[in-house]
């Protein structure tokens, strides 16, 4: 710097550099509405329609679902199970040995726990999200 200048244009010339440094950094940092990334979970992305088999008193792990998907049971075992919620209402369904059932995932988002009413150490989730 010129060692003619004040202190008080020392200061004014600093603080001018400050702020043209912080409205190009700013300038750079901001994106439009339109270029910006939709937010993503970790993971697979949700599908639609699943299949949950019953095998040696164990479910058969589920990926992420979409809400309203379609959820298709099969028991390969020789007892009967259950996919029961453990939020009550939520589902319930009973399926006999050997048999395959239907129903619809639901529509709330979020991790839904769930168990069978007849063997108490067998559970699992659905992770329902967009």
């Amino acid at each position: 710097m010129n060692s003619t200048r004040t202190i008080p244009e020392q200061r004014h010339r600093v603080a001018v550099a400050v702020g043209v440094l912080a409205i190009a950094w700013a300038a750079g940092c901001s994106t439009s509405e339109q270029e910006q990334a939709a937010p993503t979970s970790p993971g697979p992305a949700p599908i639609s329609a699943v299949t949950i088999t019953i095998e040696k008193q164990t479910y058969s792990d589920t990926p992420p679902i979409t809400p309203g998907a379609v959820i298709t049971v099969i028991n390969h075992d020789l007892l009967k199970h259950s996919i029961t919620s453990r939020r009550p209402g939520l589902f319930d369904n009973e399926i006999g040995p050997g048999q395959t059932i239907t129903f619809t995932a639901p529509d709330e988002i979020g991790s839904h726990p769930f168990y069978c009413k007849y063997f108490a150490l067998m559970d699992g989730w659905l992770s329902v999200r967009h």
